[in-house]
């Protein structure tokens, strides 16, 4: 009797095992396509989990500049109970790369680079990497405010 309950044991601990295995793979069409038309999307990985906007809200972006500083910041409802993910552009122009700080609560702070494809009249699109956070992604359309173009000096 032992031997037959230690048979069908055996194999089923073997299958719970077996399916407790974590997918590491992400599903890339998951993520929004990057665009440079305005289509107002957002998306990044998380330690390899997919975080986009649009379902819990569109992203924003505001001028936070100061006289010394062009800032632009993108704050992006990406879950519920407001979580969202603040990445601040440092002088963001448009075909280059600036400094970036990506922010997620309640333990994401990081500094990163973000790659600025477009950023003419009321379009701002671009790529963005930090440490834990990859393969980020942006295009907004802003109607209320033009985001011009930041001249260099």
């Amino acid at each position: 009797m032992t031997k037959k309950l230690l048979s069908l044991l055996l194999p089923l601990t073997f299958l719970c095992f077996a399916s407790c295995e974590e997918d590491e793979s992400v599903d890339p069409s998951l993520m929004p396509a990057a665009t440079t038309v305005g289509a107002n999307t957002f998306g990044c990985l998380i330690d390899g989990w997919v975080y986009t906007s649009g379902r819990f809200g569109l992203p924003k972006v505001t001028d936070e500049s100061t006289p010394d500083e062009s800032c632009l910041v993108i704050v992006a409802p990406v879950g519920i109970f407001n979580q969202s993910i603040r990445l601040t552009l440092q002088n963001p122009v448009e075909g280059t790369t600036c400094a970036c700080t990506i922010e997620s609560a309640p333990d994401i702070r990081e500094t990163g680079q973000a790659f600025i494809t477009r950023r003419r009249g009321q379009v701002l699109s671009g790529t963005f990497s930090g440490e834990r956070v990859t393969e980020g992604r942006f295009d907004l359309l802003r109607t209320d405010l033009d985001l011009g173009e930041v001249p260099v000096e």
